[in-house]
């Protein structure tokens, strides 16, 4: 009996063997270390057999393996299954990939070495520490610094989202991080983000990089689409639609149109003639990675003398821009893709104080000139 099995099983695909079931039909089998054990419905040898065997035999089957045996090792109604239950949709972590990556990240990290403490024994002083705990700037083990105080508002903020799903899942009748301290920063804390390019920046950096060379186009494509690196560095002629750029929001995922500024066009028309779908690529003609496209500019800004500079700062200019102009916020959300007026706050804080205090002065001073004030007649007293 075992020899005949042996000798069917000679002729099957890697990893399957043939057997009898208890009510004497043959079987197929699907095993292999590291995959889940599965069983065909398809006779052998039929497309619907091969369909099977390549899902069964999948990286993608190998990949729910292993998180079938880690949610199974998963205390029910610890912070680890909480996780696991919150990551299952990833529009509960933001509304683009990149934001969910971010949130993903921070909510990861809190749950580092917590994986199996109950939801329900987490109080707001157990919060309250972790926060303590995070405003405390270090450098981890790759070298990068975390912590601070943005980063403990962060934390809290997820945190806040986190347990209120557990609030929802009837885990927990309280959500700790509400009773928590709120995360304060003194003005003299706040950060004020990255450097805002000022106009002599932008000559300076003008003055170094001259048409034609690709990091004039870099610099001019950050300040006249005020889009971030990972929408502006992917831009090329595929998104210009009637003289203009129609750019999807990575993070956002909002659609925008925006004209096409002279400098701009001249900067393009400059670049020898290139088959690239990117405007901006790297020395073997590829598309910049954001990260990659980020360092590179520094180190062009670094040659402009400019060491303060980043490609962000050039967001910002234009911002600056706008609001020195004294546009309304409508219409700078208009070209930056921005939602919330709080987040063109943050950007418009660099706008020139004492330009617009002097504009402010001498529409005051005509308003008077137009309103004369009445003269107190002394002899009426």
């Amino acid at each position: 009996m075992t020899n005949k099995r042996l000798r069917s099983n000679r002729f099957l695909p890697e990893y399957v063997s043939m057997f009898k079931d208890r009510h004497g039909k043959e079987r197929l089998r699907f095993r292999r270390k590291g995959y889940p054990s599965q069983y065909f419905t398809a006779p052998l040898g039929t497309e619907a057999f091969r369909e099977e065997y390549h899902r069964f035999n999948s990286p993608e089957a190998a990949s729910q393996a292993v998180e079938d045996a880690h949610s199974a090792r998963l205390i029910p109604g610890s912070i680890g299954d909480l996780l696991r239950r919150y990551f299952a949709v990833p529009e509960r972590l933001g509304p683009s990939d990149v934001t969910q990556t971010k949130v993903r990240q921070i909510l990861e990290r809190f749950a580092e070495g917590r994986e199996g403490r109950p939801v329900k024994g987490v109080s707001f002083e157990h919060i309250d520490a972790i926060i303590a705990k995070a405003r405390v700037k270090t450098v981890d083990a790759k070298g990068r610094k975390v912590g601070g105080h943005e980063a403990a508002r962060k934390l809290r903020k997820e945190l806040r989202r986190f347990f209120a799903f557990a609030r929802k899942l009837g885990w927990i009748a309280i959500n700790p991080v509400d009773d928590s301290q709120p995360v304060k920063v003194s003005p003299s804390e706040r950060s004020t983000g990255f450097y805002t390019w000022t106009e002599d920046d932008i000559a300076a950096y003008r003055a170094r990089w001259p048409l034609g060379t690709k990091q004039r186009l870099a610099m001019e494509l950050m300040l006249w689409t005020d889009q971030r690196k990972v929408d502006a560095i992917h831009l090329g002629r595929q998104h210009v639609r009637q003289g203009k750029f129609a750019i999807r929001q990575t993070k956002t995922g909002k659609l925008l149109t925006l004209p096409i500024a002279p400098p701009l066009a001249a900067a393009i028309a400059a670049m020898p003639a290139s088959n690239a779908l990117c405007f901006i690529v790297t020395e073997w003609g590829k598309p910049f990675s954001v990260k990659g496209f980020g360092g590179w500019f520094r180190e062009q800004c670094d040659a402009a003398g400019l060491d303060k500079c980043t490609a962000h700062g050039l967001r910002k200019a234009t911002m600056r821009r706008m609001a020195e102009l004294e546009m309304p916020n409508k219409t700078m959300k208009s070209v930056s893709g921005h939602t919330k007026d709080d987040e063109v706050a943050r950007y418009t804080q660099a706008a020139n104080q004492e330009r617009l205090a002097d504009s402010a002065i001498r529409q005051l001073v005509e308003w008077e000139k137009s309103n004369p004030l009445p003269r107190l007649d002394a002899s009426a007293s």
